[in-house]
């Protein structure tokens, strides 16, 4: 049933929040769903009023924390796109919640969220956005059906996490002019140097002067983790002391096999108790201020890197690979330091830098927080979200600052 102050469906009525359904199809939080959840902590209600519908992949609880928001949520079990039967059956489900709820605008946090959201979105006459959160160019060319149904589909307007990606979606996306840049936001409080470094030390058994170097995410190949613990290697090789923490999980259970090459690795390397591998963790920040040096080391241009933003965040020292997100928010020698992707050698030479004087890790820590602190902040990032929302429904402020 529509609600009462909406005309045919919709609120655009001056003063009104705008409304946005928000489409999600992973619940377990990797970096797009971080990225989302951050976003509606922040936002303000006064200038839109989220809804949240989860197509329900995986086994994470999302939904269950955007609910915990006070945000209605709508669970849809989709199943896979191709079966029509069930894809249909949502579509309509989604339709329905757009016309009672007077939804303004659909915003799709995935490529496949976008294959439900865009197709409902032009039936009910509703535009809809994409966060675009990495996009490789030429997918489409790969035999792949869902590249070409993402070609066909498309967006009313793209938002890219980086303007590495805004670049790399202008490739397959030629006649997108609706391009805008709507960058990640980090809690600048949860992610505050400090936290229970000495405590979380001695509950891994790590000497309180021992120097610990650590990688956060995903276990993926795209990752990087086999040059981080080849660079691990050549350090204790030298005869350096440290610990090394892998930290993070496969994602949906996918990437099993590389866990246990990785695990092989340290093996065959004779890493022994030098390596802990700690899986996923809730205490993320308390880890990395237990952690000298935090490393990413993906093999590919890396769309943004949520990891380097937060370790930026919680002032500690950042080695980044020089490809894609990252070279948007370190400034080589001043807030972190940039790498060649792929090189072990390269790593190996930054780490050692650092381990080796203190006080250029506590310098460039301590640059790392002012730029995170001036360019990260979640409201700051909300807020671009919101006013791109508006200018995607031709919404803008008047004299008095209420939207019309």
């Amino acid at each position: 049933m529509s609600d009462p102050d909406n005309t045919n469906g919709r609120t655009n009525g001056a003063g009104k929040p705008l409304r946005v359904l928000f489409v999600e199809s992973r619940t377990e939080l990797g970096g797009p769903q971080i990225a989302l959840w951050t976003m509606l902590r922040s936002l303000d209600r006064h200038a839109i009023q989220p809804f949240f519908a989860s197509l329900e992949f995986g086994r994470g609880d999302l939904p269950v924390k955007v609910q915990g928001l006070g945000i209605p949520v709508y669970r849809l079990p989709a199943g896979r796109f191709r079966e029509l039967g069930k894809s249909l059956e949502k579509a309509a489900t989604l339709r329905r919640i757009i016309c009672e709820k007077g939804i303004d605008v659909v915003f799709s946090n995935s490529a496949h969220a976008l294959l439900y959201a865009r197709p409902v979105a032009r039936l009910t006459g509703r535009p809809c956005v994409w966060w675009v959160h990495g996009h490789f160019p030429g997918d489409r060319f790969r035999g792949h059906l869902i590249s070409f149904a993402h070609l066909f589909v498309s967006a009313d307007s793209f938002f890219a996490n980086s303007d590495h990606t805004a670049r790399v979606i202008s490739v397959d996306y030629p006649m997108a002019s609706n391009i805008r840049v709507v960058r990640y936001g980090i809690d600048l409080r949860e992610m505050a140097p400090g936290g229970a470094r000495a405590a979380l030390r001695r509950g891994l058994g790590i000497a309180a002067d021992e120097p610990v170097v650590s990688i956060f995410g995903r276990l993926h190949p795209f990752k990087g983790h086999e040059v981080f613990l080849r660079a691990a290697a050549s350090l204790i090789a030298k005869g350096k002391r440290a610990k090394f923490l892998v930290v993070g999980s496969s994602l949906m259970g996918l990437e099993m096999n590389y866990a246990e090459k990785l695990c092989e690795i340290v093996r065959a390397e004779g890493l022994g108790e030098r390596v802990l591998f700690l899986g996923e963790r809730k205490d993320v920040s308390d880890l990395m201020n237990a952690s000298d040096v935090i490393v990413h080391a993906s093999i590919e241009p890396e769309p943004w890197g949520l990891v380097v933003a937060e370790a930026m965040a919680a002032g500690r020292a950042v080695i980044a690979c020089a490809a894609g997100g990252p070279l948007e928010m370190i400034e080589h020698g001043r807030t972190g330091l940039l790498v060649s992707p792929g090189e072990p050698s390269a790593l190996v030479a930054a780490i050692e830098a650092l381990l080796e004087n203190p006080e250029l890790r506590r310098k460039m820590g301590e640059a790392a927080r002012r730029h995170a602190e001036e360019y990260f902040d979640s409201k700051r990032a909300a807020d671009v979200l919101c006013r791109e929302l508006r200018r995607v429904c031709g919404r803008t402020k008047d004299q008095n600052g209420i939207y019309f």
